[in-house]
C-alpha cells in the first residue's frame, strides 16, 4: 500500500471522512481503502515499528466507523 504522508495522518483522514460521509454511500474502492490502511496500521503495530499511543486510538475508531456502516 502507497501511503502520502504518515499512517497517523493517513487513519486521521479517513476517520474524518467515513464520520462525515456516515449516512451516505460510499465508493468500494475508498472503502477497500480504509480496510487495507487498517491492515498496515495493524501491522505496524503488531512489528512494534507504529507510535501505539498515537496509532491504536485511530485504528479503533476507523474499525467502530466500519463497523457500524457493516450493520
Amino acid at each position: 500500500m502507497k501511503l502520502h504522508g504518515s499512517i497517523e495522518d493517513n487513519l486521521v483522514a479517513a476517520v474524518r471522512s467515513a464520520r462525515r460521509l456516515r449516512a451516505h454511500p460510499v465508493h468500494a474502492d475508498t472503502l477497500r481503502h480504509w480496510h487495507d490502511l487498517l491492515s498496515h496500521a495493524r501491522r505496524e503495530l503488531a512489528s512494534g515499528t507504529g507510535d501505539r499511543p498515537l496509532i491504536q486510538p485511530l485504528v479503533i475508531e476507523l474499525e467502530t466507523e466500519l463497523a457500524s456502516r457493516a450493520s
